[in-house]
């Protein structure tokens, strides 16, 4: 439903304030999503280079063929984003929002760009205004590294020593464990980790292998060739870790993101362009430069670090600026409401934006009032074992006012039952389900978490719409779920599943990235191993007869059923 956060506004309380406990809970294969990523070999892991001294930011280009995204609208990218602690709300929102095309396209081309402009300069390497803390720390690293291997050799007993200590130093140069060196692993000592895994219970057969050259996941999207440290062997559910993949096929969530730190490149966003818009600071210009870094930096993948975002997030919002864990879908309002807000905002309107009527007939006069509000998202209750299309008649369905719940009907001047119902007049092109999992418990004197199954589907067709709507109905395909993972509302962690028009789906877990099957998204209905479970469903629309060649000819939707 739509909600107007003011700055620093305690009025919205979650009941969410323990801190995000990103060492339990936090990561989709150690909790909930329990894929089997033992078979996952290792490839060539980046070796560390340390930046030039030259912050070289900024490249230009002579021709535009698009003056609003003249080094491309990013849709071939593919960035991690780094957690500082407790921000994997942001995370999970940022990256739905980013490939939500209509959304990046128009925060990339805002403010326009003049036509008859002839050059511009590209974010192509962004270091930041100071060194990130990372690349501080492997630079340190590598110093002592080198420092050791210099030191003299005085005897054989003290070069027996000195080689121990060169070892020692080469185990703390490797960061977290993971060898910045190459890492190619053979065919055999490939074969021997398998089988070790099988024992182990990490993987059930051999055949459950596949190479990457004759993976259809890798053949419906060849952008894939275009980004390195993918391993060569995916498992059976042909999940592969695009940014962070490691050679250990025992490493845990906390590795691969530090691998993916590693490998990089870091785009290290700790200043803001907004002077180069024309534009005053705000969450609109950091979200701006954000996207715009991301579509131009010359490489495809790597890892974000939004430092100057949640900076300016916090000074905004004071709901955001505690250690505490922090709910996605207030996130995800505060940030589309702080953009339709301001001069900006015009240009989004229409794309989360919808209007609903709210009706109530007074049974006692029978006089009809109605009243109409727009909304961002739709909040909705859960019922058990139910599906998202029930839930949305749910929402619509009549609702009795009486008792101490009732009507003041200006016809009558008093307190009357009255009936209500709420319809859609006019539905967004980008419809954002909020699955209300969170739930005062009066017993408990609490918020807790409902594992209620609610199924939802690929498509959907949204039906409750008032007899004047425009569209008495729209089809939507789903593109991105939010899921969150935890036992409550007071812990836990944020992924998003995502799909994308040149790497199909996607799974986003703040700096790492897996490509996953699409068969892997509906596995968060509630009701499944672990503690996983969707949260915010994003469905965009689909144009009807683009859809239909689709189903009966096979024609990707991706490619021409998207709404315009």
């Amino acid at each position: 439903m739509f909600k107007k956060f003011l700055t620093g506004d305690k009025s919205k309380k979650s009941g969410i304030s323990t801190k995000c406990r990103r060492d339990t809970l936090h990561s989709p294969s150690d909790v909930a999503l329990t894929e089997d990523r033992a078979n996952i070999r290792g490839t060539p892991t980046h070796q560390f280079q340390p930046p030039a001294e030259e912050d070289t930011k900024s490249e230009y280009a002579d021709e535009f063929s698009n003056p609003n995204h003249p080094f491309g609208d990013g849709n071939d990218k593919i960035f991690g984003m780094e957690n500082f602690g407790n921000t994997c709300y942001c995370n999970s929102i940022l990256q739905c929002l980013y490939y939500t095309s209509d959304f990046r396209e128009k925060m990339l081309a805002y403010p326009h760009k003049n036509p008859k402009l002839t050059s511009r300069k590209r974010k192509s390497k962004i270091l930041g205004s100071k060194t990130h803390s990372f690349i501080a720390y492997l630079n340190n690293q590598t110093q002592s590294a080198q420092n050791a291997n210099a030191a003299p050799q005085t005897s054989s007993s003290d070069n027996g020593s000195s080689s121990s200590k060169t070892k020692s130093s080469s185990r703390r140069t490797s960061i977290f464990g993971l060898k910045r060196e190459s890492t190619v692993v053979d065919d055999q000592s490939s074969q021997i980790q398998l089988q070790e895994s099988q024992h182990s219970g990490n993987s059930s057969n051999s055949t459950d292998v596949f190479h990457h050259e004759n993976n259809g996941l890798l053949v419906k999207y060849p952008n894939f060739k275009n980004i390195k440290f993918i391993p060569d062997i995916v498992n059976q559910q042909n999940n592969i870790t695009v940014v962070g993949a490691v050679s250990d096929i025992s490493a845990n969530s906390d590795q691969r993101k530090k691998q993916a730190l590693v490998n990089g490149p870091i785009i290290h966003l700790d200043q803001s362009f907004h002077e180069e818009y024309g534009l005053r600071l705000s969450l609109f210009t950091v979200m701006k430069d954000l996207f715009e870094c991301m579509a131009e930096n010359t490489s495809s993948y790597g890892v974000v670090s939004p430092v100057k975002l949640i900076e300016i997030l916090k000074k905004e919002n004071e709901l955001f600026r505690s250690s505490m864990h922090q709910d996605a879908h207030e996130f995800l309002n505060f940030v589309i409401n702080s953009i339709t807000e301001t001069e900006e905002g015009s240009t989004f309107q229409g794309i989360f934006e919808g209007l609903l009527t709210s009706e109530t007939k007074c049974l006692a006069c029978e006089t009809i009032s109605s009243r109409d509000e727009k909304f961002l998202d739709l909040s909705i209750d859960l019922t058990k074992d139910s599906s998202i299309t029930n839930c949305l008649k749910n929402f619509s369905q009549m609702e009795m006012l009486n008792g101490s719940n009732k009507f003041y009907c200006d016809t009558c001047h008093s307190l009357q039952e009255a009936a209500r119902t709420v319809n859609l007049k006019k539905l967004p092109k980008v419809l954002a389900l909020h699955l209300k999992r969170f739930k005062y418990e009066e017993a408990l004197q609490r918020n807790v978490k409902l594992f209620h199954r609610i199924a939802y589907t690929k498509t959907l067709r949204v039906f409750n719409t008032t007899e004047d709507s425009v569209e008495l109905d729209k089809l939507y395909e789903l593109y991105a779920v939010i899921v969150h993972i935890g036992g409550g509302p007071y812990h836990g962690h944020y992924v998003s599943l995502i799909k994308t028009p040149f790497f199909g789906w996607l799974l986003f877990d703040d700096e790492t990235v897996e490509a996953i099957n699409e068969d892997y998204v509906l596995r968060f209905f509630g009701d499944g191993v672990g503690l996983a479970t969707a949260y915010v469903l994003f469905y965009q629309e689909l144009q009807e007869k683009s859809y239909i060649n689709f189903s009966l000819y096979g024609d990707h939707p991706n490619e021409a059923v998207h709404g315009g």
